[in-house]
């Protein structure tokens, strides 16, 4: 089985973080597979990042895992739809600084529009919602950027990617998320 994670959110919430993060952690554990690859513009901020996962075996299945981010910034939409064909979960990371709270529903927002634009509904794939960088000063509190950030209701999870606090947790969720719905699925079937 192949799945496709996409981190998503405004640029600098730490998407790339992430999964850099991650793919270090996993490397250790001799899980991540494949070289971590970040592609950047001019002014060093990310285009995308790409990490494979490979051969992790659950329960008698192999599953790859291909985790990939999109850019934040508004003018490489284009980039945003590429990435986003054919995902599986997202996992919205959001920036918890007061200063960035509109710019996190206005990312909400388009990535809801790209993803109708290819025939998926934002509210019906499998999310996970990270509200990172939680030791910021003017972090602001959870239950404000609850109704905004996560009109799912989905499983959130707090974190400080930097640090590594909450980056794990966050891709055992949504990949939790996706193996459910996949298995609800084949039952239906």
């Amino acid at each position: 089985m192949k799945l496709k994670v996409v981190y998503f959110g405004a640029s600098l919430a730490g998407k790339s973080t992430n999964v850099k993060v991650l793919y270090e952690k996993l490397r250790e554990k001799g899980i991540a597979k494949g070289d971590y690859i970040s592609m950047e513009t001019d002014e060093n901020r990310t285009l995308f990042v790409e990490m494979f996962l490979s051969s992790f075996n659950i329960e008698g299945q192999n599953i790859d895992i291909k985790v990939l981010t999109t850019p934040g910034q508004f003018r490489l939409h284009p980039l945003r739809k590429v990435i986003m064909k054919g995902v599986d979960g997202l996992v919205f990371v959001v920036d918890s600084s007061k200063e960035r709270e509109n710019i996190n529903f206005l990312v909400l927002r388009e990535t809801a529009a790209v993803l109708k634009e290819q025939g998926f509904d934002l509210y019906s794939l499998p999310v996970v919602v990270q509200y990172n960088k939680r030791d910021l000063p003017d972090a602001v509190p959870i239950e404000e950027l609850q109704p905004v950030c996560n009109p799912w209701d989905t499983e959130y999870v707090e974190a400080v990617a930097i640090k590594g606090k909450g980056v794990l947790e966050t891709f055992h969720a949504i990949v939790k998320k996706i193996l459910l719905e996949k298995v609800s699925a084949k039952e239906l079937s």
